[in-house]
């Protein structure tokens, strides 16, 4: 957090304070910090529209969503089986698909 030294910091520092926040703020914060989880599960749907249609296999798609999940860090930030357990139920999904 930058400080502008010129103003009131007290004032600064109130409103990055969370118990200070109304619903709306908390909400907006929350899925901004979510960004990349919810960019991850929209990337999953995808894949599972892509493995359904047959343009890409599910070992492919899945290996690219582990990487992806690696460089962003997901796995560390959101836990192995939340992220895993996007991963299956978007594979599930695109399985459903092709019967």
């Amino acid at each position: 957090m930058n400080l502008n030294l010129e103003s009131d910091i007290a004032e600064q520092l109130r409103m990055v304070d969370p118990s200070q926040w109304s619903t709306l703020q908390a909400e907006i914060c929350l899925n901004i910090a979510n960004a990349r989880f919810y960019a991850f599960i929209d990337e999953a749907a995808r894949l599972s529209s892509l493995v359904r249609l047959g343009l890409v296999d599910r070992a492919a798609a899945a290996d690219h969503l582990h990487t992806a999940a690696i460089y962003n860090q997901l796995y560390a930030e959101y836990g192995a089986d939340n992220i895993q357990g996007v991963m299956a139920g978007a594979m599930f999904e695109a399985c459903a698909g092709v019967a």
